[in-house]
């Protein structure tokens, strides 16, 4: 390598670049029946079977899952537990990065009357099991590791305050169905006004051992990790949710809060997990 080619490889170093470009992004659906994008053979009513399956899992106690227009429409509310409710990719071992313009048009997150108890929140995300770290377990999620980048609202959020915030995060599951999870790294993109779109994107380069995050322009952030990533996950899922996680309250207590009312539209994909027509 000559000087000077070894000067720009060593620029491209220090500023999170590499030599290995992930995939481009194509389109992969814009509920819109009329104009789809990308096109399909035949007109689709509704949600399309082919491209999308439900993801339904914990408690809630209200649920919409429909088309509003040229977008999609997710909605939960639960006073207990934890859960996930939206759509799942129809083949999510081909896709390696989801991106999606996502606005949450409400949402609000409350605690136990008892200060210290817990935290309250909920989420409208793109996220998914990307691998497994050990040797993964048919239809166990333990040692997958998932990423997800979130809009998330929390109890803990300043009274009467319409900010959110946008964050991206590389977690480890640690039991069978993901209901324990150990961080591997977080980011805080900002914030972002409850009606206000933002754009979002999660990418896997496991050439580069690392997750690509980004809202809106900003630029890229890199999740790096150091866990084996050879083995597929246990649960494949890649999806759009919208997600609580509630505290157990004492009895005789006001009961906590997770709602969330969201809207998901021009969802993209890694080139070879694009659609068929």
């Amino acid at each position: 390598m000559s000087a000077m080619n070894l000067k720009y490889a060593v620029l491209a170093l220090l500023l999170g670049g590499t030599a290995h470009a992930v995939e481009p992004m194509v389109p992969y659906d814009n509920f819109n029946p009329t104009e789809s994008n990308p096109p399909r053979a035949t007109k689709v009513r509704g949600i399309d079977a082919a491209r999308w399956t439900s993801q339904e899992s914990g408690s809630r106690q209200q649920a919409i899952r429909e088309l509003a227009f040229t977008r999609l429409r997710l909605l939960s509310r639960s006073n207990t537990g934890a859960g996930r409710y939206g759509l799942r990719f129809t083949q999510p071992s081909a896709v390696t990065a989801i991106e999606a313009k996502v606005r949450v048009n409400n949402a609000r997150s409350t605690g136990c009357a008892a200060p210290g108890v817990g935290v309250s929140q909920g989420a409208a995300e793109l996220s998914g099991h990307f691998f497994n770290a050990a040797v993964p377990s048919r239809a166990s999620a333990k040692d997958d590791i998932t990423a997800s980048i979130r809009i998330v609202s929390r109890s803990t959020d300043p009274l009467g305050s319409q900010d959110l915030r946008v964050e991206a995060l590389i977690e480890r599951c640690r039991d069978a169905s993901c209901t324990g999870r150990s961080s591997l790294f977080t980011s805080d993109l900002g914030p972002v006004h409850q009606g206000e779109q933002a754009r979002l994107r999660v990418q896997w380069d496991a050439v580069n051992d690392r997750f690509v995050f980004q809202r809106d322009s900003q630029p890229e952030v890199y999740g790096a990790y150091t866990v084996t990533d050879t083995h597929v996950p246990g649960i494949a899922n890649k999806e759009l949710v919208v997600t609580h996680a509630l505290p157990s309250c004492g009895s005789g207590t006001p009961s906590p809060l997770g709602y969330v009312n969201a809207y998901f539209h021009d969802v993209l994909v890694n080139q070879s997990a694009a659609p068929a027509p």
